[in-house]
């Protein structure tokens, strides 16, 4: 694995906490961010293929309407001047929107959605967008338009997906908030392969104006190096709005950053290595153990529990293949497109072209009575603990790990989807390393609307185990 390790010694790995406070004191100006993160893109990128696309002017000229911003007392927001990138997924204007494809075209987006409206009200200095699965529609991130993004802990390994590019980013401090979605797991995948913290707000927390094929199954949210700049994100982008199409959103929404605070002590968590059914990697089930115990030692109350549902795999897959089959079968109406899309893209939409409505309903119910029954478990629990995933990073270039009887990605993500397929809040935060020196992460989980909870553990975590945050790798300039 080719991969050396850095310290923060220079301003493009600064967070945005600190960013804010140069920006206010005058020491350092946003223009002179935007630089330091596009030289660590220029210098960093070609050797992990991160980005779909890099716009230097137009984060500079924003930069600059930043710095006069701050200079006069009046900026957005905390994140006003922040470099910022955005999955390939959501349209940026005046960027190619592929989405992963060849099938999309080159021409710029001229539109944008609401999360990318509040993030540029809020004056995020945007560089570019992120790599993305074709569609998003594997737990890895490599397809025809932009190739494979790997992991910069070993770049023979995977960087996870779908939100592969953002978490390389991420690592790397090619930027400093990346924003990401996530429809099964494309947050906390990624997250827990490279090293980083993202976390699936609950549905509805960001009210949304983008319909898709998985309703409210797709979630956006951040990927960033601390939990203090990911709380950020949210203040800017959540909230309801006259352009959400659906999504209830509750009022007052929290200020995140003091959600964020207020320790352990005293919470109820439940434990669970393998939810009772899945198969989870040694290093990482202990990794994990180690996370337990030490919050239980910062004053939790930790219990092995498993949440008390069965696989919902198959349910997923009903829901999964049969949305996929409705992307393909609109921007590939034919064999020619067809054929120059990813092969199993292509191969899960057909499973899912044959599922019929009846199909979809017993799926709804599996999704129904999951919903129930954490509803139950959060009667008791104020967080559920687990992997976020079994393994560390697959080796890249491939879709899951082979010669262990597994047909697609959904075989090795048991963790993640069960929690799109309730709507609640997820995250994954780094809780050490393997043998062969990959992050493990480790996912924490609250009820709907109390994301309040996960980011107070998350946070309290990264302050008592700075260590679990590790200095950025850095790979090796070619």
């Amino acid at each position: 694995m080719d991969q050396i390790r850095t310290t923060r010694t220079d301003l493009g790995e600064m967070d945005a906490v600190e960013l804010g406070a140069l920006f206010a004191s005058g020491r350092v100006s946003p223009v002179e961010a935007a630089q330091a993160a596009l030289a660590r893109i220029e210098r960093f990128n070609p050797q992990v293929n991160a980005f779909a696309y890099v716009a230097p002017e137009p984060a500079l000229e924003a930069a600059r309407a930043s710095e006069a911003r701050w200079a006069k007392g009046e900026a957005l927001s905390p994140i006003d001047g922040v470099p910022t990138t955005i999955k390939e997924l959501t349209a940026v204007k005046g960027i190619p929107w592929r989405r992963g494809s060849k099938l999309t075209g080159e021409a710029p987006a001229t539109d944008e959605i609401l999360v990318m409206r509040r993030l540029r009200a809020a004056g995020a200095v945007i560089l570019g967008t992120t790599t993305s699965p074709e569609f998003g529609w594997k737990g890895v991130t490599h397809g025809p338009a932009f190739g494979n993004t790997v992991n910069p802990w070993g770049t023979d390994r995977a960087s996870g997906g779908s939100s592969g590019g953002a978490g390389v980013a991420a690592a790397l401090n090619m930027g400093v908030l990346h924003e990401g979605s996530d429809g099964a797991g494309s947050i906390r995948i990624p997250s827990s392969f490279c090293g980083v913290f993202g976390i699936k707000p609950t549905f509805g927390w960001l009210a949304t104006d983008a319909p898709t094929p998985l309703r409210d199954m797709a979630h956006r949210g951040p990927l960033t190096r601390t939990v203090a700049d990911s709380a950020l994100f949210l203040n800017a982008v959540t909230g309801p709005s006259p352009d959400g199409l659906y999504g209830d959103c509750p009022s007052p929404v929290p200020d995140w950053t003091e959600a964020a605070r207020g320790g352990v002590a005293g919470l109820r968590i439940g434990y669970s290595r393998t939810f009772g059914y899945a198969r989870v990697d040694p290093e990482v089930a202990a990794a994990v153990d180690r996370a337990a115990a030490r919050l239980a030692a910062m004053g939790a109350v930790v219990e092995e529990a498993d949440p008390g549902f069965a696989s919902p795999l198959e349910a997923l897959r009903v829901i999964w293949f049969s949305a996929m089959a409705v992307l393909v079968d609109r921007f590939a109406p034919t064999e020619t497109d067809r054929a120059r899309m990813d092969p199993g893209f292509v191969a899960v939409a057909e499973i899912g072209r044959r599922t019929s409505a009846a199909d979809l309903l017993a799926a709804e119910q599996v999704r129904a009575e999951l919903k129930v029954t954490m509803a139950r478990f959060h009667a008791r629990y104020d967080l559920l603990l687990s992997p976020t995933m079994p393994v560390t990073a697959i080796p890249a270039g491939i879709d899951f790990p082979e010669g262990q009887g597994m047909t697609d990605w959904t075989d090795w993500s048991p963790f993640t989807y069960p929690f799109n397929m309730t709507g609640q809040a997820a995250l994954s935060v780094p809780c050490g390393f393997d043998s062969g020196g990959l992050p493990i992460g480790l996912q924490m989980v609250a009820a709907r609307f109390r994301d309040d909870l996960v980011l107070r553990a998350a946070a309290a975590y990264q302050a008592a185990y700075p260590e679990a945050f590790p200095d950025a790798p850095v790979v090796r300039p070619a």
